[in-house]
């Protein structure tokens, strides 16, 4: 069974995908692009337009939680995520640490807390030695 998929475009970085069969869209099949097109650009159109009506409602979403409860819902999936620890203490900071069940061991001092390991060969300028030679030259091939 054949399925289109239309993709409507909302807003900046949004769209919507719709998915059909021909059935759905009034087809016979795909078969005629002609009628596909025309049932494409009509699904678009009355799309745009219920957007548009859409759009323009006044609805807001709730600002506030004044009994708390999604702040408290908060706290609880942290608590059961992290298991109730939001810091390690620092006398447990050591080369391995154990948070909620997972053990973490230190891997050494991060790179660019070490000093530089390996000195970079000076470049000819710096070392006020003789101009490099002329670049080589290269063979032309004529047309």
């Amino acid at each position: 069974m054949a399925e289109i998929e239309i993709t409507l475009p909302t807003v900046a970085f949004g769209n919507v995908k719709v998915r059909a069969t021909p059935e759905e869209l009034g087809l016979e099949s795909v078969a005629d692009s002609h009628a596909l097109g025309v049932a494409a650009a009509v699904y678009l159109n009355l799309f745009s337009q219920g957007f548009k009506v859409g759009a323009a409602v006044d609805v807001s979403a709730p600002v506030s939680d004044p009994e708390g409860e999604v702040e408290d819902q908060a706290k609880e999936l942290l608590d059961e995520g992290l298991g109730g620890v939001t810091e390690v203490p620092e006398h447990e900071v050591g080369d391995t640490v154990t948070v909620g069940g997972t053990e973490f061991t230190k891997h050494g001092d991060a790179p660019w807390n070490k000093g530089a390991t390996v000195d970079a060969k000076p470049k000819p300028w710096e070392t006020g030695s003789k101009a490099p030679e002329a670049p080589a030259k290269v063979a032309t091939i004529d047309w």
